[in-house]
């Protein structure tokens, strides 16, 4: 039977007083973080009906280098109820902090980190799941290489049962091969890759050392803690094979349309205060991470169905005064047809060039897909 103990969380300020945590019999107190190699961290806030399928894609139960610590977000449906299904009723060795209210996908990861034994940290959504045989494969290349941070490929998993593997980058070419993304010249490239943080393993000295943390934040939570953490790896490693499957579905909370979503220009401000702070890494990544930027603040509202429509103009405001400022920090002057359109602070204007511009890059793409065929490999 799993003890059960109550830790307090005494971080300033901190929303949830007290959370119940489950250690199974027998297992290491947190301290001894050199006996396990990796720590997988699964976020849970109503899902019901994918809990158990993210719980047993980890996989590594009976393996003692490895751990899942499951963080529970007071879920409002049976979420909850079906964890302790799997812990009391099947015997899984899990460990569970259950928070006293929804403190956010950011926060959980923290309160897991604070709690997990691993040298490594993985993330899992608690309606994603991981590949068969993938944790066995990335714990393999955690022993090989010993990196600071492992990036590995993904999938995304649509409603209709389609699977649609990730592109790793375009900006760099990893092919089907592992790589080594140490060199700040490759990185540059790498860095232009999906800033999420559910896609790479991460070293606890490393994260310890850059004090890495997420924010409280329900949207956008993961951006700059992800381009911090591929910007201040020392070893930084790719492996192609897909490892994570990413379910997407309407109820999802990052198509629902609310002003949660103005967090990614508050998120995109810090890094270019990051960038204003360093001044090797603005040298070094300063443009590819503007670029970065730009394609997630005009992403947003490019989609039409994040914003309310009754704010899509003060979005566009508060998006102006902030790349004005990135580019200005940067000494950015080449022409941005977007930015100008967002400057009028009308919204027609900005949707017409919104759509003039997908239109160029759409045509753009199929010469170079037609050029590409006469290249000789």
């Amino acid at each position: 039977m799993d003890e059960p103990l109550l830790i307090r969380h005494a971080g300033p300020g901190s929303p949830h007083r007290a959370s119940r945590f489950f250690r199974p019999s027998g297992a290491q107190p947190h301290e001894d973080a050199t006996a396990m190699l990796l720590s997988i961290i699964v976020v849970a806030y109503n899902n019901e009906d994918y809990i158990e399928q993210a719980i047993a894609s980890c996989a590594c139960f009976d393996d003692p280098d490895c751990e899942v610590l499951v963080v529970h977000n007071r879920s409002t449906d049976r979420t909850g109820e079906v964890v302790h299904e799997l812990m009391d009723g099947r015997g899984w060795p899990l460990r569970l902090v259950s928070n006293d209210e929804n403190v956010g996908p950011g926060e959980a990861r923290n309160i897991g980190m604070r709690q997990a034994s691993g040298d490594y940290f993985m993330f899992l959504d608690g309606d994603d799941w991981f590949e068969p045989g993938a944790i066995r494969r990335v714990m393999d290349r955690l022993r090989q290489w010993r990196p600071d941070l492992l990036m590995f490929n993904h999938q995304r998993a649509l409603a209709d049962g389609r699977r649609i593997p990730n592109i790793p980058n375009r900006y760099v070419d990893l092919r089907d091969e592992a790589a080594d993304l140490s060199d700040p010249d490759v990185r540059k490239g790498a860095i232009r890759n999906l800033h999420i943080s559910w896609n790479k393993a991460y070293g606890r000295r490393f994260v310890e050392k850059h004090g890495l943390e997420f924010p409280r934040l329900v949207y956008h939570e993961d951006l700059l803690w992800s381009i911090k953490a591929m910007v201040c790896a020392g070893s930084f490693h790719f492996m192609p094979d897909i490892v994570y499957n990413y379910r997407q579905h309407p109820q999802s909370s990052i198509n629902t349309r609310n002003e949660g979503h103005f967090a990614v220009i508050h998120e995109c401000r810090r890094l270019k205060d990051f960038l204003g702070e360093h001044d090797d890494y603005r040298r070094w990544y300063g443009m590819p991470l503007y670029g970065y930027a730009q394609s997630a603040l005009y992403g947003v509202i490019n989609t039409r169905y994040r914003i309310p429509e009754s704010r899509e103009e003060a979005y566009l405001r508060d998006m102006v005064v902030l790349l004005r400022e990135f580019r200005s920090l940067l000494g950015i002057w080449k022409p941005d047809l977007l930015f100008y359109a967002a400057m009028t602070g009308r919204r027609g204007v900005y949707f017409r060039a919104a759509a003039w511009a997908a239109r160029m890059k759409r045509m753009g793409k199929i010469a170079f897909d037609f050029k590409m065929k006469f290249v000789r490999p």
